[in-house]
């Protein structure tokens, strides 16, 4: 029995690490790539905001399918359209090529994650599916680590298209391994409700507060890695600096992790949440008033120790706000609000852009981020009614 779980330890820190490597590792480039071959800021905002637009409806329906038909199939189809993204990107040096890609990239990235997370909570023993679940969420992070990094350095050395072709490469690489996993379908909470219904979850106030601080936190996140190589770039920056960069940010939200539980007995979940997102909309604000590498770094790490500790305890407050019955569910929903900010947030401040520049998205984004940090029942939305 221990020798199987650590097999498939291996098997999913493995898959999930290197197939990261590749997509955490593409992402800081579009931009980059996109900028080089004449996209306007509000075009690169629409790339952006691609990766996430078909998963904003797909991923309830994706879910539902996983649980029918098993994780293998899915997780095969996920790395095939990964490879097919990466392909896309290598061979059609234009504009159309990088929006074809990114809408196979979102696919791939929410069906692999879907799965792997599918996978991961099918056992009965809640602890099994804890440690499971945990090996997931470090290989997510240590490949969202090791793929800015080695993709920013590569990237100077041989250039984009190489690049691409060679975090395809990475994803082939994954394909024998996601053969081994089970063909069995998947033990877990089937969705009996419609999309109407999962909304009137928003009812319960805990769960509102959970989905805003979850929002705001990949907001400060995602708005991070879509903007801070072009803010860079403005600086002088090369692309393996801007890779360090952006890897020592997801690392940082890595090591952050394996303290939370010890940052949790010490202070109230309210209160850290509160604290991070003040602190990384002070970050965003300072981002544009430092051009040096260094300094660009300090508030990287630190905006990474800010979003490590947002998302994980959003998680955890879905899931405590929510009815046992109901967790997929709501956790569904969360991740429906999470694609529609993934989708907002580009658009607007892409938009935004043409008239306040690169440094007006941080002031812009900085100033949203710090009115998130204000506590939730100060708003109109969570007043009257109080979570027990």
């Amino acid at each position: 029995m221990k020798k199987k779980r650590t097999i498939n330890k291996n098997f999913i820190f493995i898959c999930t690490a290197l197939f990261m490597v590749s997509i955490a590792g593409s992402r800081p480039l579009i931009p980059l790539y996109a900028d080089e071959l004449g996209a306007s800021h509000v075009e690169i905002g629409v790339i952006v905001a691609l990766f996430s637009f078909f998963p904003l409806f797909l991923s309830i329906k994706l879910g539902k399918m996983i649980d029918s038909i098993g994780v293998k199939g899915p997780l095969i189809a996920s790395i095939l359209f990964g490879i097919l993204s990466m392909v896309i990107l290598s061979i059609f040096h234009n504009l159309s090529g990088v929006y074809i890609s990114q809408i196979f990239a979102g696919l791939a990235q929410l069906v692999f994650v879907l799965s792997m997370q599918a996978y991961s909570g099918q056992f009965s023993k809640s602890k099994l599916r804890e440690y499971y679940i945990t090996v997931f969420s470090i290989a997510l992070a240590a490949g969202s680590f090791a793929g800015p990094l080695l993709s920013g350095f590569l990237t100077d050395s041989i250039g984009y298209s190489p690049v691409f072709l060679t975090l395809g490469c990475v994803l082939v690489g994954v394909l024998p391994f996601s053969l081994f996993f089970s063909g069995k379908k998947v033990l877990s909470i089937q969705h009996k409700s419609n999309e109407g219904s999962s909304l009137q979850l928003l009812r319960i106030p805990d769960l509102r507060k959970a989905v805003l601080v979850s929002s705001i936190g990949l907001l400060a996140k995602d708005m991070y890695i879509a903007f801070f190589p072009l803010l860079a770039t403005e600086n002088g920056l090369p692309a393996s600096t801007i890779g360090v960069i952006i890897a020592l940010n997801a690392g940082a939200g890595m090591f952050i992790r394996g303290f939370l539980p010890w940052i949790s007995q010490h202070l109230k979940r309210d209160v850290i949440i509160t604290i991070s997102i003040a602190i990384s909309g002070v970050i965003y604000i300072l981002n544009p008033l430092f051009n040096h590498a260094l300094w660009l770094s300090i508030l990287s790490i630190v905006l990474g120790f800010c979003t490590g500790i947002c998302q994980p305890l959003s998680i955890f407050a879905t899931i405590i706000a929510l009815p046992k019955e109901r967790v997929a569910e709501g956790l569904g929903l969360r991740l429906t609000f999470n694609k529609l900010t993934q989708i907002v947030g580009p658009l607007s401040l892409g938009s935004l852009s043409s008239v306040v520049g690169m440094p007006g998205i941080f002031y812009a984004c900085g100033v949203i981020i710090l009115m998130g940090s204000f506590h939730p029942d100060k708003l109109p939305f969570y007043r009257g009614r109080k979570s027990s």
